[in-house]
């Protein structure tokens, strides 16, 4: 049977707070019965996995404007579309039509993860097999963050999801409190915490697949084994996206020379640190740009710098240069419809 669910750009549309309610609705008219509580969503399924995702997201105005590519895949908006996370509770609303699961939404991820340490401040205690998060960029990704297991990661490996690194997500709070090992898993999200982050829409939905797969898939409980080490940092999974950037050797008539910001690096937001797991690059003015690997140019990043790991300016590095087409926010947007 088919719930009526929430449709997504009801989901991007709504304020954090009307969010939470809506869902609560949404979950009793399937027959859950959800834990309202402050910072976070609950509600105990028949299935033993958990699903995660956060409520918030890093934009400070509601979306008005959805912005379409021409054959329909792709969402951005002027506001920033929040599809960190709102593609994530979208994901676990349409898992859960086919797949009786405990689910927990958590507010206010993006400023430290205050839902979820709400909700292991609490006596809830699932007892499930695994938690699987839907809060990473991209399409391919599995991260586990400190949880070392690897009879999971294979577990998780084997539906078709490539083990990646990151910083911090909520199960970097649950899981540990739980013991059971997690797992966060891309979203479908691009350029998160920019004006011209973007949705797409077949990455959703080829992920709502195979989650919806593993979770059908007969397991025994994972215990979540701490990791001994962990000298990523805020490397995430660059390495891997580097693979698609344009090469040193290559050339455009009409575009600028730009670095990297290598892996070593991090890069601010307004004075806030931020992950960095996007393609940033830099001129030799220190202005700091964002690839758009679907347009192949970048787009200046307002009121973002880059630092070495030390925390003094970055430096222009000519040899590590390459030359790339730079538009801006609204040329690419419209790009993208």
């Amino acid at each position: 049977m088919r719930y009526e669910n929430l449709s997504l750009e009801q989901i991007l549309r709504f304020t954090q707070a009307e969010l939470k309610a809506a869902l609560a609705a949404e979950l009793e008219s399937r027959g859950y019965s959800p834990v309202v509580q402050e910072g976070y969503l609950y509600a105990p399924g028949t299935l033993p996995v958990l699903l995660v995702a956060h409520l918030d997201t890093v934009h400070h105005e509601p979306v008005r404007d959805i912005c379409r590519s021409g054959d329909g895949t792709i969402l951005m908006s002027p506001q920033g579309i929040g599809g960190d996370d709102r593609a994530g509770v979208y994901m676990a609303l349409r898992i859960l039509e086919q797949a009786r699961c405990h689910v927990l939404f958590c507010e206010d991820e993006e400023t430290g993860g205050q839902g979820a340490r709400k909700f292991t401040a609490s006596d809830l205690a699932p007892d499930v097999n695994y938690i699987v998060e839907m809060d990473r960029r991209g399409h391919d990704d599995a991260v586990f963050y400190r949880c070392d297991n690897r009879e999971f990661v294979d577990f998780v490996t084997e539906f078709g999801f490539q083990e990646a690194y990151g910083s911090f997500s909520d199960i970097s709070v649950i899981a540990p409190y739980l013991g059971i090992a997690a797992v966060n898993i891309s979203a479908g999200y691009y350029n998160e915490h920019r004006p011209h982050e973007h949705i797409n829409l077949a990455h959703v939905e080829h992920n709502i697949a195979r989650i919806l797969e593993m979770v059908m898939t007969p397991s025994g409980q994972f215990e979540y084994i701490e990791r001994e080490t962990y000298g990523f940092g805020t490397f995430d999974s660059q390495i891997r996206l580097w693979d698609h950037f344009p090469s040193v050797e290559s050339t455009r008539d009409d575009g600028k020379m730009l670095m990297p910001v290598p892996e070593t690096a991090y890069v601010e937001v307004n004075g806030r640190q931020v992950e960095n797991g996007l393609a940033h690059f830099m001129d030799k003015q220190g202005i700091v740009y964002d690839y758009l690997e679907e347009l192949d140019v970048a787009v200046r990043a307002n009121y973002t710098k880059a630092y070495e790991e030390d925390g003094t300016p970055l430096k222009f590095s000519k040899s590590a240069a390459t030359r790339i087409k730079v538009v801006s926010l609204e040329e690419a947007m419209a790009r993208l419809v």
